[in-house]
C-alpha cells in the first residue's frame, strides 16, 4: 500500500510514527508531505533567519525519510501562515497524486495549531479533487480517492479515535531513534520544557 503521511510542519509524523513503522514493516510505502517550510520552529530564539530555520529543518526531514526509505514533498509555504487558497490546493492535490497515495494519515480538523487545521481541511478537499482529470496538475489524477484517517492530536480535542495500533518495545526504540533526528526541534524543547520530544 502507498501512504501519504500530511502534516503542517516537518515534526508532525510523530503523531503517527509508530503506525508508519509497522506499516513500512509489512512492506507498504511512505510519502511524507509537509505543507509550510518550518521556518518558524526554532521558536525560542528570535534571532534565527527565517531561511535557516527552513533549511535546517528541511535537512532534518530528510534525514528522517531516508530513516523510513519515505519520499518527501513539501509545499513550501510559510510556518504559521498556511492559508486553504486554490493555489495550495493544487499544490496537494500534487502532491497527493504523484505519491500515488491509497490512504492519507494526516491531523484531526481540530487540533491545537491552525496550521494542523488548514492542512487537515486543504487535505480534505484536495483528496476529493485528486481524481478529478479536469483539475490538471504535472501527476495524472488518481483512479480512486484515497481514504483519510485523522491522527490523534492529544487530550482535551474531542478526538475519538475508531482505530488503534498496538506499538511493541522495538518499534518505541526505532521511535525515539527517529524523532531524535528532529535535533533543532528536542533542542527547543529542552530549553523551554525541561525535557526533549524522545522523553
Amino acid at each position: 500500500m502507498k501512504i501519504a503521511c500530511i502534516g503542517a510542519h516537518q515534526d508532525d509524523e510523530m503523531f503517527c510514527l509508530g503506525t508508519l513503522l509497522k506499516c513500512i514493516r509489512r512492506g507498504d510505502r511512505i510519502a511524507l508531505i509537509c505543507a509550510t517550510n518550518g521556518d518558524k520552529g526554532i521558536s525560542d530564539d528570535p534571532s534565527v533567519v527565517y531561511e535557516d530555520c527552513a533549511r535546517i529543518r528541511d535537512g532534518e526531514i530528510r534525514a528522517v525519510a531516508r530513516a523510513l526509505k519515505a519520499e518527501y514533498r513539501c509545499l513550501g509555504e510559510p510556518d504559521e501562515a498556511l492559508y486553504d487558497t486554490w493555489e495550495n490546493r493544487l499544490k496537494m492535490i500534487e502532491a497527493i497524486r504523484a505519491s500515488q497515495a491509497e490512504l492519507i494519515l494526516t491531523h484531526f480538523p481540530q487540533d491545537y495549531n491552525l496550521d494542523h487545521n488548514i492542512t487537515s481541511d486543504l487535505v480534505f478537499q484536495s483528496s476529493l479533487l485528486t481524481q478529478i482529470a479536469s483539475i490538471r496538475t504535472p501527476s495524472p489524477p488518481l483512479m480512486k480517492v484515497p481514504p483519510i484517517f485523522y491522527v490523534d492530536p492529544g487530550p482535551g480535542f474531542g478526538f475519538e479515535a475508531t482505530h488503534f495500533v498496538e506499538i511493541d518495545a522495538s518499534t518505541v526504540e526505532e521511535m525515539m531513534r527517529i524523532i531524535a533526528l528532529h535535533e533543532s526541534q528536542n533542542a527547543v524543547a529542552r530549553r523551554l520544557l525541561g525535557h526533549d520530544l524522545c522523553e
